[in-house]
């Protein structure tokens, strides 16, 4: 009830301070011009996967299949985004479809909202929308209402949550505090009944202050729910010198559930903990941005319990039947398969815009590191961009580590992926 009573807090202070300016007028409607915007892009994407015949996972996912060693995928990936604003209100959509062939084809609607500014200082957005909350590239532990992360590949457009958004934003010309903005967020309950409604009391609540303060970023986040863990965090950011910039992120929560195998069976447990981040974005005269992190997720496997895992799904195999072998691969989908599976981790990206004068052209250096158990995957991914509207990307991914480690028990040792992109 606290983190209840603290957000109908700043409900009131930002109706209060919306109470102060003078009322909002709807200009002309001559005035008000209409504008509808199309935009996207498509992805042709081949790849080649090198198989780890020793993995568990690779023998659990192609049990009782033989195969050979390179795996090979294709597929189209395209993005539609669509954009209608007249006067103060407006429509967004953006979609996601995934075409194998013929036979498989997945549709996605990952954002469909609608917006309305209430004054110059306020406004109000309603449906499906993607949320970016932390300052943290790769990781954002105090991210509470944006979609899970992939660390491999964290710019990846992702669906967004149904929810009711009312932001307030003021100016302010002091030394000290330059901008202060409240959100506050309404979200349904993932858990309905026949799929239309759920309980009320089982809205899940979320709000964030903004400030510019000291020519710093700070965040205040709150989460609030009944059935969900609840939250508390904040997060910075702060350009030291005009190429560095330093980032934070901390979280509180309560009640958070964690899986991990006991003697080769499912356990689950609620814990009290704390997840953070520490990172950097350096800029250097070369135009070689530099990208750092440091994560720490407090609700994560440590080594010896990810060994355990690992076990379980070797147990698995080594019976030798279906039901052991299903069993074992729906709990890896269900209870492990988050990006962020342990405790520890480095990200590290380094890309270099036109080398040596090579026009269009981008080359990459990145690294993820499991701190416990010593494994990695690394990519080297070159983007080349010869015409405004088309894109070439080769990424090549290696997974390395010992056998029982998170990068080393994966079921591919790599991959190379090819892209074309094709925007409009």
């Amino acid at each position: 009830m606290r983190a209840l009573t603290g957000l109908f807090c700043l409900l009131l202070f930002g109706a209060a301070a919306r109470a102060e300016e003078p009322a909002f007028e709807m200009p002309p409607a001559e005035t008000q011009k209409e504008t509808l915007e199309l935009s996207g892009n498509l992805d042709a994407r081949y790849s080649l996967i090198k198989s780890r015949n020793s993995s568990a996972l690779y023998a659990l996912q192609y049990y009782n299949r033989t195969l050979s060693d390179v795996l090979s995928s294709y597929r189209a990936d395209f993005y539609l985004n669509g954009d209608y604003q007249t006067g103060n209100a407006g429509i967004h959509l953006k979609t996601y479809s995934m075409y194998y062939g013929s036979s498989q084809a997945n549709f996605d609607l990952y954002e469909l909202y609608g917006n309305v500014s209430i004054s110059d200082n306020s406004f109000l957005v309603l449906g499906q929308k993607m949320y970016n909350w932390g300052k943290g590239y790769a990781f954002n532990p105090a991210g509470y209402v944006n979609p899970k992360k992939d660390p491999e590949n964290p710019d990846q457009s992702q669906s967004g949550l149904l929810s009711m958004n009312y932001q307030y934003t003021k100016s302010f010309t002091g030394k000290a505090l330059n901008n202060i903005s409240i959100d506050l967020i309404l979200s349904p309950s993932a858990n309905t009944i026949n799929g239309k409604v759920a309980e009320a009391e089982n809205t899940d609540i979320a709000g964030k202050i903004y400030l510019l303060l000291w020519n710093t970023d700070i965040d205040l986040m709150g989460y609030y729910s009944r059935i969900n863990p609840q939250k508390y965090g904040i997060d910075f950011s702060r350009n030291v010198i005009p190429s560095l910039e330093i980032h934070g992120e901390y979280s509180l929560f309560t009640n958070q559930p964690r899986y991990f195998i006991l003697s080769d069976t499912l356990r689950t447990e609620n814990i009290d903990g704390s997840s953070y981040l520490f990172g950097f974005r350096w800029l250097n005269s070369w135009s070689i941005t530099t990208i750092g992190e440091y994560y720490r997720n407090g609700a994560g496997l440590s080594k010896a319990e990810f060994e355990k895992y690992h076990d379980f799904l070797a147990n698995a195999v080594a019976a030798g039947n279906n039901i052991a072998v299903s069993g074992a691969l729906n709990t890896s989908k269900k209870y492990f398969s988050d990006p962020n599976l342990m405790r520890e981790y480095l990200y590290l990206k380094v890309s270099w815009q036109e080398p040596f004068n090579w026009l269009y052209f981008t080359p990459a250096v990145q690294l993820l590191y499991n701190l416990a158990d010593r494994s990695y995957s690394a990519g080297l991914p070159v983007s080349y961009k010869p015409i405004t509207n088309l894109e070439f990307v080769f990424w090549p991914t290696v997974f390395i580590g010992g056998e029982n480690t998170e990068y080393g028990s994966k079921q591919y040792e790599g991959k190379a992926e090819f892209w074309a992109r094709f925007y409009f």
